[in-house]
């Protein structure tokens, strides 16, 4: 499906990007609940639909079978296609599903990086997204209403989903991958009925029956993925470490980012008779923390007694996560820039009235001058 604005050409989604759209809840800034499995799998069957859709690839129920090897110049697509071609050996879409879905986060990225540039979307710090709700046209059907590119998808899958609408293969395999990741409950309110919609849909395009039951396939009985938790954690030398460069000059975050570069970004140290600690450094590491982190890491439950103790709830140092980036997007009218600019005036009054008390060789505690200052 394309989208254009009065100042630019047609612009085509691909699947993996109307897939990431749908996934993506503005309130929290990030995706749905999804297991990162279940995302890895649905993300790569977009890009093998989307490539059977560009005539690259073929594929069915039992095999995949590649007709084009040419680059599609799509970013998240061509590193899947040259896998196929290098491979002599014939497979079906489970097994592609499942060997490239450890990729997947890489084609997440590319997604998420295109549709920036496409300005869709918008990049906040901490790894947070938002729909950019400049006005975007839709070529089809004829319709030349303006709307956001997120909610012009979304109008296309509900219409199929609620208005009986004939759905276009694209949108039939959204659907199914949305519905195998089981997130279009969160997306829409599904009766009954809606919900049998959904399940025909689904199996109505031959191509978007093949790759949801590939990525089905793979969340219940994988072929040959393998634990994770294969490799041992490398143990820093003690020994190099005390003649390490950075240990004598005292800069710690150089100290850190040379072992990450010498041991990998996790790595223990274990000094004689205490128990090791396990470090996670560097740039990898970082973005794991910043994508993965907002699961995992949380103020919120150590500041509950705090919170029950004063009778408050949500202080400010306990919002974290989808809290957090809503705090932030309700003060940013407040804080934004043009704000800032039009209180320097008084700012600058009220400093040059302080200082014009002062005298010459008069010591100012540091602590009370800076509380008088940001009280005024």
């Amino acid at each position: 499906m394309t989208l254009r604005t009065a100042d630019a050409p047609a612009q085509q989604m691909t699947l993996p990007q109307e897939l990431v759209l749908m996934l993506l809840n503005e309130e929290s800034g990030y995706f749905r609940r999804v297991r990162g499995w279940n995302l890895n799998c649905a993300m790569v069957g977009a890009g093998l639909a989307e490539l059977s859709l560009m005539g690259n690839i073929d594929t069915d129920m039992n095999s995949l079978q590649l007709l084009d090897s040419t680059p599609t110049g799509h970013a998240a697509l061509d590193p899947i296609l040259e896998a196929i071609a290098e491979d002599p050996a014939q497979h079906d879409a489970q097994y592609w599903v499942e060997v490239l879905a450890p990729r997947a986060d890489t084609f997440i990225d590319v997604a998420l990086d295109r549709l920036a540039e496409m300005d869709i979307l918008q990049h906040h710090e901490g790894e947070f997204w938002t729909l950019n709700h400049s006005a975007w046209q839709s070529d089809q059907f004829g319709d030349t209403g303006a709307i956001t590119a997120a909610g012009f998808v979304r109008s296309r899958i509900a219409r199929v989903i609620f208005e009986d609408e004939i759905p276009d293969p694209r949108d039939a395999i959204l659907i199914s991958l949305l519905n195998t990741c089981d997130v279009l409950r969160f997306i829409f309110e599904l009766e009954p009925q809606a919900d049998e919609r959904v399940q025909f849909v689904s199996n109505l395009d031959l191509l978007g029956r093949s790759i949801s039951d590939a990525v089905s396939l793979n969340l219940t009985s994988p072929l040959v993925r393998q634990s994770a938790l294969t490799r041992t954690i490398p143990k820093v030398n003690l020994l190099k470490l005390l003649f390490n460069p950075h240990v004598r000059t005292g800069n710690i975050p150089a100290l850190f980012a040379s072992l990450a570069e010498q041991y990998g970004p996790v790595f223990q140290l274990a000094p004689p008779f205490q128990q090791p600690t396990i470090f996670l450094t560097g740039l990898e590491a970082n973005r794991c923390a910043q994508r993965e982190g907002r699961r995992f890491l949380t103020s919120t439950k150590y500041l509950n007694e705090l919170e029950e103790e004063y009778g408050a709830h949500g202080i400010i140092p306990s919002l974290d996560s989808s809290d957090h980036f809503r705090m932030r997007k309700a003060m940013q009218p407040g804080l934004s820039r043009a704000r800032l600019e039009s209180q320097l005036g008084e700012l600058y009054r009220l400093m040059r009235t302080h200082l014009a008390e002062w005298n010459v060789g008069d010591a100012m505690p540091a602590r009370s001058m800076s509380r008088l200052m940001t009280n005024a």
